[in-house]
């Protein structure tokens, strides 16, 4: 049974939410994570949430939109926390590619990162080309961490995963050209399965839908070269030490 660890089930354009949750948990795909991205979606994932038992709603600012937050975000990020107590922070992160300028993304990134560690919840973070501003803050960082949609350097994956933290693999790894380099040189025991939907599809111009996990999880399988059902079963290991289940 799998977690999609990273889904934006609001943001669905030509697929229907119910017909994407129903085909996922026909598929073994029981559980979704759903982040949000813009303070504008929170009450969008929280009736998501409500709606579907199968749904764990997280809530955070995406550095690609912080130039959009208001000067209370502070105030109803943390209350989006005392209201769900089940919600995860994220995604929330640093991204020098949209934005060179990285002194406010640190500093907005920090805050959800004192929301993880006060609430002790887990953290999902979205890097792109800032490697040296996350390494700074590895040692704040709560131990149930996730670095999504990872596309990084094999050396960049072990120096995440030496800190106890896992990495998030969707359909984006397998467009990487020494896409086997990398996945054999990851601890196997710190990944975790996304789809990223709707995005991050192999075919860009078409919605990624969570029912096609099993289908990464059988291309990553096959690139490391271990059974698939060898690899499922560190899967549903790693999800169960992320979620916080025995």
């Amino acid at each position: 049974m799998y977690t999609d660890t990273h889904i934006h089930l609001q943001d669905y354009k030509t697929h229907n939410i119910k017909n994407v949750v129903t085909n996922a948990i026909k598929n073994g795909v029981v559980h979704f994570i759903n982040p949000s991205a813009h303070p504008s979606d929170w009450e969008a994932v929280t009736a998501l949430a409500a709606q579907y038992p199968e749904v764990t709603p997280a809530y955070g600012i995406h550095p690609w939109y912080i130039a959009d937050i208001l000067p209370d975000w502070k105030q109803k990020l943390e209350s989006c926390f005392v209201q769900n107590p089940s919600a995860y922070v994220g995604e929330c992160g640093i991204d020098r590619l949209k934005n060179p300028d990285t002194a406010t993304q640190i500093d907005i990134f920090k805050h959800h990162i004192r929301l993880a560690n006060k609430y002790a919840r887990p953290l999902i973070i979205h890097a792109v080309k800032a490697d040296s501003e996350i390494c700074e803050l590895f040692s704040i960082l709560p131990p149930r961490t996730i670095f999504h949609s990872f596309t990084g350097s094999a050396e960049w994956g072990k120096e995440i995963q030496k800190h106890g933290f896992f990495i998030g693999l969707n359909f984006s790894i397998l467009r990487k050209k020494n896409v086997a380099e990398i996945l054999k040189s990851l601890d196997l025991n710190r990944i975790l399965l996304e789809t990223d939907g709707p995005y991050q599809n192999i075919e860009k111009s078409t919605e990624t839908l969570p029912q096609n996990l099993p289908f990464l999880a059988q291309k990553i399988a096959d690139f490391i070269q271990i059974p698939y059902e060898e690899f499922t079963q560190i899967i549903y290991h790693n999800q169960n030490e992320f979620l916080g289940e025995k």
